[in-house]
């Protein structure tokens, strides 16, 4: 719950954005990027994401684990922006990134102690996004996306054997994305605030009955949102 209303949050001071945009003069500047079909910029972003889990029913559980909390952990993302304008309102994107993260989580134990557990992600990300563009407003635009990325986990663990009380993450992962931003067109460049959710639909857990909090977890999907500058000429 906490995270739903943290993303109502962000998604209402984004939507304020539209109140408090400053008017420019006779869409001079849009109207300088109107036609050009191909364009590329860069990405720089801020991520927060955590996992899903689903734990394994407690009456099939033989350890000291009672539950499972999952808190979200900062990044940060860099990625290179391929624009394909086909049409005056839609785009087609693709915008590689380098993208660290850490997910944070709590297992509630029987005696009552807390035990936090982060795992650390560097991801190579493959976004491929859709994006519908509004009628322009002097030099203004709101945009809504969405579509699909693959990541794939340098610091994936899987193959690894540690301490028993590791989690083991898969390297491959394919995630749903969506999102909403602003374009505000200057004479040279496109400045866009973009916000952006995904929702991974691949169980990316590596169980091993091995390891006690692995033995734990019936899956576990990645999720996240982002709220990222775009910079696009």
């Amino acid at each position: 719950m906490r995270y739903v209303h943290r993303i109502k949050i962000v998604f209402l001071l984004f939507a304020g954005l539209c109140f408090f945009i400053p008017s420019t003069s006779g869409q001079v500047n849009y109207y300088e990027f109107k036609d050009k079909q191909i364009y590329f910029g860069i990405n720089i972003g801020l991520n927060f994401s955590d996992f899903n889990f689903t734990p394994i029913p407690r009456e099939e559980s033989v350890d000291s684990i009672l539950g499972i909390n999952s808190s979200l952990g900062p990044g940060f993302n860099l990625g290179i922006i391929s624009n394909y304008q086909f049409h005056e309102y839609f785009d087609l994107r693709f915008v590689p990134a380098l993208s660290f993260s850490d997910k944070k989580s709590d297992f509630l134990m029987l005696d009552g102690q807390t035990i936090p557990k982060t795992i650390n992600s560097i991801y190579f990300s493959f976004p491929l996004h859709l994006r519908f563009k509004s009628q322009p407003i002097n030099d203004f635009r709101i945009f809504v996306l969405g579509g699909m990325r693959y990541d794939f986990d340098l610091a994936s663990n899987s193959g690894k054997r540690k301490a028993e009380d590791q989690i083991k993450i898969r390297k491959h992962d394919l995630s749903l994305e969506y999102g909403i931003g602003f374009s505000f067109y200057f004479p040279y460049f496109i400045f866009s605030p973009e916000f952006k959710m995904s929702h991974g639909i691949l169980n990316i857990h590596d169980r091993d009955t091995n390891l006690i909090f692995s033995r734990a977890i019936d899956s576990l999907f990645s999720r996240a949102f982002t709220i990222s500058i775009n910079l696009e000429g």
